[in-house]
């Protein structure tokens, strides 16, 4: 079965269209990157809100990647906060920094899916001045730098206004967006609004119970699955902890497929998109990739075994083969799920468009990464 899949799937390779060649991300503080910081209430009652930051992750990754900027792809950095959680202290605001700009987005996954609600105190100005503070921002205003907070209580609480604070992202030129759990009237009402307004954002209030995918088989389903799992054979993990982020893979892969299948494949939509998901930390090819004399600097000790006691010519055979299925994999998913996207079309257009985490966090992406050069392919 598994053969007549994969022969299937060569079957559609020679549909591949010619696409306009976009540079890969820049590295450094450059006007390409994207920095984005969620801050989430992880008060009682806000368990929806958790599960769709832990679905629609890689859809907002996947719209980041169609961006890019004097032809150079964006590059996307992620920071988490938590607050509202009564287990952390008063002195703290009840506000916590749970993961720094990263572009390892296997690690945001894992967080996102470590978070459980616990009843608490929602501080909005604390977690919006301590990410300000906190957070690795890049002083490069041509960015586009962005914080979205998400919660449900009234925007007003604790000692640390919101007003100073949202001036505050607003003086440097960071912009803050407010998404309100709930009605829009009551999120007005409790300053969700004004705060965006003051942060030069958008106000945007969602159903954090509701789901913005739609549960539909499609013939594709089987092969993108089929194709990511090949994909994971072409990682190869280096260094001490190589093993843990290789597993993590596997894991955040399988975290995917218990919130639904089209998780899954969104995810494996992003995994396939050099751009998006480099991992350079701890897989050989992408270091290599990003280096081209890593494999002589490094050691023997710290490569995986089948590349110990090689040459640097046979490293470097192990190390093509492997980019070579890879980049057949990823070209494979990309014409797959082009093709899915072209069954569901007639669905989806038909179906009303829910509010939730997800939906708001694409349409400011796009119109506001817009504003600073950007420029989206879809």
């Amino acid at each position: 079965m598994k053969n007549l899949l994969i022969a299937l799937a060569i079957c559609f390779s020679s549909a591949i269209q010619a696409q306009t060649v976009i540079g890969p991300p820049l590295e450094n503080p450059v006007h390409n990157t994207i920095q984005l910081a969620l801050l989430l209430d992880v008060s009682n009652s806000m368990d929806g809100l958790i599960d769709q930051a832990k679905a629609e992750l890689w859809s907002i990754v996947n719209e980041a990647s169609k961006a890019s900027k004097n032809g150079h792809a964006a590059r996307l950095e992620i920071a988490l906060f938590e607050y509202g959680r009564s287990t952390l202290t008063l002195q703290s605001g009840y506000v916590r920094k749970l993961v720094d700009y990263t572009t390892d987005l296997d690690t945001i996954s894992e967080v996102l899916f470590s978070l459980k609600t616990a009843g608490g105190d929602e501080y909005c100005g604390e977690v919006i001045q301590k990410s300000l503070a906190e957070l690795k921002w890049q002083d490069n205003t041509n960015m586009y730098r962005v914080i979205f907070i998400a919660g449900n209580e009234p925007f007003n609480q604790g000692k640390l206004t919101y007003n100073s604070a949202c001036a505050n992202a607003s003086e440097k030129r960071i912009i803050i967006n407010t998404i309100h759990c709930g009605d829009s009237l009551q999120g007005v009402k409790e300053f969700w609004k004004e705060g965006a307004t003051i942060g030069q954002g958008e106000y945007f209030y969602i159903n954090q119970n509701a789901t913005s995918f739609i549960q539909v088989e499609t013939p594709y389903d089987s092969l993108i699955q089929l194709y990511n799992d090949s994909l994971n054979t072409t990682y190869m993990g280096y260094g001490k902890m190589g093993t843990y982020y290789w597993s993590n893979q596997l894991k955040q892969d399988k975290n995917a497929k218990t919130m639904s299948k089209e998780v899954a494949i969104k995810r494996a939509e992003t995994k396939s998109k050099k751009s998006s998901y480099s991992n350079k930390k701890w897989d050989v090819v992408d270091a290599s990739t990003a280096d081209s004399t890593w494999i002589k600097n490094t050691k023997d000790e710290d490569l995986p075994e089948v590349m110990k006691g090689k040459t640097i010519d046979e490293k470097k055979i192990i190390i093509k083969g492997n980019d070579t299925r890879r980049i057949y994999y990823s070209q494979q998913i990309a014409l797959l799920n082009k093709q899915r996207q072209a069954f569901l079309a007639n669905i989806k257009r038909n179906k009303p468009a829910e509010r939730t985490l997800g939906t708001a966090l694409i349409k400011a992406i796009r119109s506001q990464a817009m504003a600073k050069g950007f420029v989206f392919t879809d």
